[in-house]
């Protein structure tokens, strides 16, 4: 599964000529190039990740793979701000060289997708990567040194991220969902194992005319949703089991995610009279993509703030991951004016937390 996501992230980096775009894959691919170190990873993953762990070691100022990464360590090497204690930071060779792995990863499952599709398949992949836009762009002389700082590091970042693991605002455990979110119908990949099998073979036929054989239909899937949330999941299962239960888990704790994302922006606002910045802000249905980026590592810190640690200092830290997420340095916390905001901001997802720390909501 990270083969393929190396591949999706060299897709993505290949084929826009948007710097925002740039910087949110290879945060991404960066956090890919720390995971390859997770000693818990997948049996699938492991053949990926040895050869990925030797090419890159080279440039981690470490005494081994070991010490990269192990995720087990990691409260005890984090700090008020969310760094590593003598964390290794990649430099610019190791990110040329994940965007050249992750192009050829890219090269290479196109080729496998459509086999014999073109003479360009079976093309020397190098000549192909100094010819993209993105390449050139990187390795240009003329190229904005900022466009390259703010590249670098958007992939260390990522590197931090997949040190830590996953926050908990995306980790929580979920109740059994039976009815799977609608981004499951989209994005289920041909998995095997027979669960899979029937799973497809029941969405193939043809919607009935009779109520009573479409609920039929409806609690046969719901049977095999069950299978997924076995503790003793058969073997042949297992992969797609994982799958599924990732899909729901991610969409009912995104959903959770954005609603504190949004209380903390909106406690932001009504403590600075609806200014953000140097203007006016809109309400948060108005707020694009990017921009809620940053709110979400805002709350992650405020969520996984270690115990007993004081509101300045989770707030102090959770605003130095919002200015991270825009690949800039946070302004001093004591010399910030909007300090009383940003306090606002993390008392207000702190009271939506308690107030939904329930079961999160379950239907699609």
């Amino acid at each position: 599964m990270l083969a393929v996501q190396e591949a999706g992230y060299g897709y993505g980096l290949f084929t826009t000529k948007s710097p925002d775009l740039w910087k949110w894959h290879l945060e991404n691919l960066g956090q890919l190039c720390a995971e390859a170190w997770d000693d818990g990873l997948p049996e699938e993953d492991h053949a990926w990740a040895e050869p990925y762990r030797k090419k890159f070691s080279r440039w981690l100022d470490v005494p081994g793979h070991a010490d990269i990464g192990h995720k087990a360590n990691a409260a005890d090497l984090q700090n008020r701000h969310g760094r590593f204690g003598g964390e290794p930071a990649p430099p610019w060779p190791m990110l040329l060289e994940a965007v050249k792995s992750a192009c050829f990863a890219m090269i290479e499952t196109a080729k496998q997708m459509r086999p014999g599709a073109s003479e360009r398949a079976a093309e020397d992949p190098m000549p192909r990567l100094h010819r993209t836009y993105f390449w050139r762009t990187l390795t240009s002389d003329d190229t904005a040194a900022e466009i390259r700082a703010e590249a670098l590091r958007a992939f260390r970042r990522g590197f931090r991220i997949g040190r830590r693991g996953r926050p908990r605002t995306l980790t929580r455990l979920i109740h059994p969902m039976l009815e799977p979110p609608a981004i499951w119908d989209i994005a289920a990949p041909a998995l095997p194992g027979p669960s899979a099998a029937r799973e497809r073979a029941i969405r193939a036929l043809p919607v009935p005319d009779d109520p009573k054989e479409l609920a039929a239909r409806e609690q046969e899937l719901r049977a095999l949703y069950a299978i997924a949330w076995r503790d003793d999941v058969p073997e042949e299962d297992r992969l797609w089991a994982a799958l599924y239960r990732e899909t729901c888990m991610l969409w009912v704790n995104q959903c959770r995610r954005n609603a504190l994302a949004q209380s903390a922006y909106e406690g932001y606002l009504q403590s600075s009279d609806g200014r953000f910045g140097s203007g006016p802000a809109g309400p948060w249905r108005s707020v694009d993509a990017f921009a809620k980026e940053p709110w979400y590592s805002l709350v992650d810190r405020v969520e996984d703030a270690p115990e007993g640690e004081s509101e300045p200092a989770t707030a102090e830290a959770a605003v130095w991951e919002y200015w991270d997420a825009l690949y800039r340095d946070a302004p001093p916390w004591d010399s910030d004016p909007d300090r009383a905001h940003w306090l606002a901001a993390v008392r207000a997802a702190r009271r939506k937390a308690q107030a939904d720390d329930g079961p999160p909501a379950m239907g699609r």
